[in-house]
């Protein structure tokens, strides 16, 4: 079942290219084309989607307007986390340029310089202790 809508306006909507009052779409027709659906979940969410999308009212019919937020939040939150994923790999996946390979060479060896100093300190503190 394919449904648009277009034309929508303060008090009438075209649905489908019949020009209906906003009313009527909102409390009867939407109500009617969700209890045709039965249990086929996918068909509701995608009608109510529509009439969402469409900016009118989801009032008459509370239960499939719930369904639907909750599968659009759930639809969300699984885009941010395969987002979040790809960000990730790609992270892992990304090539050092020169430069900053320079920079991981350069700090490494700092703390390989700080390390040996300390060694060296140590090594010089326990001669003079008078052991």
């Amino acid at each position: 079942m394919k449904i648009t809508i277009t034309n929508v306006l303060k008090d009438e909507v075209t649905v489908s290219g019949q020009t209906l009052s906003r009313e009527y779409a909102e409390n009867i027709m939407l109500p009617m084309l969700i209890a045709q659906c039965a249990t086929v979940q996918s068909r509701k969410l995608e009608i109510v989607k529509v009439f969402a999308e469409a900016g009118l009212s989801l009032d008459a019919v509370p239960e499939a307007a719930r369904e639907y937020a909750i599968d659009k939040s759930e639809k969300a939150r699984l885009r941010l986390r395969q987002q979040a994923e790809h960000e990730a790999r790609a992270e892992c996946l990304r090539v050092a340029t020169p430069r900053e390979l320079a920079q991981a060479k350069a700090d490494k060896e700092a703390r390989a310089a700080a390390i040996r100093e300390h060694g060296a300190r140590v090594r010089a503190a326990s001669r003079n202790s008078g052991w």
